[in-house]
């Protein structure tokens, strides 16, 4: 699949042009508190709620592609059961920091206020949205991964319709959330995550690797991205990253920002003995030019250890399955929402 920098440039002027359509008339007719109120409903209440646009909106199901095969998605969905703790750290340890680096991308991020003053809140938010959609059985007929798909395509739009009146945002920068930045964000959780695995000593099959691509394409396309946007191999994933990261990564005080407000949220998190390798643990992941790009600087000594630690556990991974991981990242997660409800 090559990718023309043109064709990528006319997906910065695109959002999701039925969601952005139904938060403009939700603005003009004021029913704001509606949309807000069916954002909280959980996703398994949705179906019993009283008719409306929004629950339309919520429920519908773009008609399956000639690609779909149910059967790669349901084994895109096995490979994220069987590694699901190491799969989550590694969103935040690598998926969301790939993002920072990307500019001027990162500049809607930025302009978000949970993003640069709740970047633990948001880790949650996301985390809450990856499990929702690669567990085992979100997309059959009772699962809710549709809905939170629809959920999420409704955020971004309202996260459009108030960024783009923002006296700093300029449409130099195409539209906020475009479907070039979604498309990186899709690789992120997709394509880097599979990167992230192989770095930590796990050996995945070719089908494995090519059924996760498989699993993020249907996501995608059910977050109305354009089909030339989806990959549809493994291969095709790291062209069009490779293509992305070319345009678009550089250091922007903006990514640095997002960056030290994730940072310091892990500091607080995490057991000290582990915050200090934090930066370095990510460096090692992301590698040092894509570190430099969101102000994690080389530090030798932390970067050695890190590299070390890391390598001792990718010896250890080589020689075993994960036990228990979906029911362990389960519990963890757990944990972590709890601690927002408190502080709530």
């Amino acid at each position: 699949m090559p990718v023309a920098y043109t064709y990528l440039d006319e997906h910065r002027l695109k959002g999701d042009a039925q969601a952005d359509a139904l938060i403009q008339e939700i603005f003009q007719v004021q029913m704001q508190s509606q949309l807000y109120a069916l954002l909280k409903v959980p996703e398994n209440a949705i179906r019993d709620q009283p008719d409306s646009t929004l629950k339309r909106f919520l429920l519908e199901v773009k008609p399956q592609p000639d690609w779909f095969n149910v059967k790669r998605l349901q084994r895109g969905q096995s490979l994220f059961k069987q590694y699901a703790l190491e799969m989550m750290t590694l969103l935040g340890a690598m998926s969301l920091p790939y993002c920072y680096a990307a500019s001027p991308g990162n500049k809607a991020l930025y302009l978000s206020d949970k993003m640069r003053n709740a970047p633990g809140k948001r880790l949650m938010d996301t985390a809450s949205f990856v499990i929702a959609v690669l567990t085992p059985g979100s997309f059959s007929e009772n699962g809710t991964g549709h809905i939170q798909i629809n959920k999420v395509r409704l955020i971004h739009a309202l996260s459009r319709y108030y960024i783009q009146k923002h006296p700093s945002w300029t449409m130099d920068w195409g539209v906020p959330i475009n479907q070039e930045d979604m498309s990186g964000t899709n690789l992120a959780f997709s394509y880097v995550i599979l990167l992230g695995l192989q770095q930590s000593g796990y050996i995945l099959s070719e089908r494995e690797k090519e059924d996760f691509i498989f699993l993020w394409r249907y996501i995608g396309y059910q977050m109305h991205l354009d089909e030339e946007l989806l990959p549809s191999s493994f291969s095709e994933a790291r062209q069009l990253a490779n293509a992305i990261q070319q345009r678009n990564f550089k250091k922007t005080d903006e990514g640095i920002t997002l960056t030290r407000e994730l940072l310091n949220y892990y500091k607080q998190s995490v057991p000290a003995d582990q915050a200090d390798l934090v930066p370095s643990q990510i460096r090692f992941y992301l590698g040092n030019e894509v570190a430099e790009c969101i102000g994690i600087p080389a530090d030798p000594l932390r970067d050695r250890l890190a590299a070390s630690v890391t390598t001792f556990r990718s010896l250890q991974n080589l020689l075993s399955i994960p036990p228990d991981s979906y029911a362990k990242m389960l519990v963890q997660h757990e944990q972590l929402r709890k601690s927002f409800a408190i502080a709530d």
